[in-house]
């Protein structure tokens, strides 16, 4: 089958380059994910992705983002639409890009499916647009609430959930997602998350001595400060601390570590090092705090890739992972520091051999659940309601 994947994600080889244009690097969070599914879906199936870039005015150094010629991986082909300075006819202009695009792919009477990212006003928009006109199938991508997302108002979530329940059918994280967006009850997957192999390089991060690690928003409402406290009061000098990611404001992020030669701010770095730095850890640590609407709404994928490294995970408590992995995580009582200490107290105090054993089981069943492999098989299980084209 065909697929034309709407998305602000690049490739991630480009993604590094990318970022250079900006003088604050944008959150890759979302860029991980759908990368992931990307390679996952085309596995098994030819995809075009069309990517509408992330652009601000304030914060990339460039006046616009210019097409590039389509780029080919394998089974996928990602095409970079120009980006406008101009607000008023960003829209305009990568709709007509889109479609001149999706005349070149679409042929009539194959089989083909939409899929978008429903968090994004433009991409739901173009992703409908086309839809409407060759009558193709759309399938919404469910990865937040919008009402989750920082700065945004109750007029853009309602024209989100509005624009998203044209699709025909919905990939969510979570059930109460899939609720949110899809309260029709159309044909719906949920996909909790996605990890890929990875072999960590030979020296890649140079480090011997045992540390801990966390990566992510390392903005307070996601506890990166309550981490940096709770490590403080170990006391130890046997163990440093490893933090990386995006930044809501570094120079309090470096004001917070300040004086403490254990803890070491890496900044943003590229995945597969991210993933190196995981696979050698004593323990990688989420220190998200625990919410209701965050429970219902999202599943941490920084803890089911922690899960994957075939090291110990340390992680608040979220009710959907906890069922799979009750047993195979120190679980956290919560964000507070007194508790992240413990967590961490807890994995020093493990042999060498538990601190394997656990890791290897998460990691087994990590795989199990949600390789790329694994996903894939759902997925084209599911794409099959769609062989038949919308009338």
């Amino acid at each position: 089958m065909k697929i034309v994947y709407i998305t602000t994600a690049i490739d991630s080889n480009d993604y590094k380059s990318f970022t250079k244009l900006w003088i604050k690097s944008p959150n890759p969070s979302n860029q991980n994910f759908h990368n992931k599914l990307i390679r996952s879906i085309s596995l098994t199936n030819e995809i075009h992705v069309i990517s509408i870039r992330p652009f601000s005015k304030k914060l990339c150094k460039t006046r616009k983002l210019k097409a590039e010629p389509a780029k080919n991986d394998g089974n996928i082909t990602w095409h970079y639409l120009a980006i406008s300075g101009d607000k008023l006819s960003r829209l305009i202009s990568v709709k007509n890009q889109a479609k001149s695009i999706f005349k070149h792919i679409y042929q009539k009477d194959e089989d083909i499916v939409i899929f978008t990212d429903t968090i994004n006003p433009m991409c739901i928009n173009v992703a409908n647009s086309l839809s409407k006109k060759y009558q193709i199938p759309t399938i919404g991508i469910c990865t937040d609430s919008p009402s989750n997302i920082t700065g945004t108002t109750k007029t853009y979530t309602i024209y989100l959930l509005k624009q998203a329940s044209k699709c025909y059918a919905y990939l969510a994280l979570t059930q109460e997602l899939n609720d949110l967006f899809n309260p029709s009850n159309k044909p719906s997957l949920i996909v909790e998350g996605l990890v890929e192999p990875h072999i960590p390089s030979a020296n890649a991060i140079g480090i011997s001595d045992p540390y801990f690690f966390f990566a992510g928003a390392l903005l307070e409402r996601y506890g990166v400060y309550n981490l940096i406290e709770a490590f403080g009061m170990l006391k130890t000098t046997k163990v440093d601390l490893y933090i990386c990611g995006h930044s809501g404001d570094e120079e309090k992020l470096k004001e917070a570590i300040k004086g403490n030669p254990l803890i070491h701010y890496l900044g943003t770095l590229p995945v597969s090092i991210v993933l190196d730095y995981e696979c050698a850890a004593l323990a990688n640590i989420n220190p998200r705090p625990y919410s209701e609407d965050l429970d219902r709404f999202s599943i941490p994928s920084k803890t089911i890739e922690y899960l994957s490294s075939g090291r110990p995970t340390i992680s608040v408590k979220n009710t959907k992972l906890m069922k799979h992995f009750k047993e195979n995580a120190i679980w956290a009582r919560s964000s507070e520091p007194e508790d992240l200490c413990q967590a961490m107290r807890t994995v020093i105090n493990l042999t060498k051999e538990e601190r394997k054993t656990l890791g290897s089981e998460a990691k087994e069943k990590a795989n199990a659940l949600y390789s790329l492999k694994s996903i894939n098989r759902r997925i084209h299980s599911f794409l099959e309601l769609f062989k038949t084209r919308v009338n």
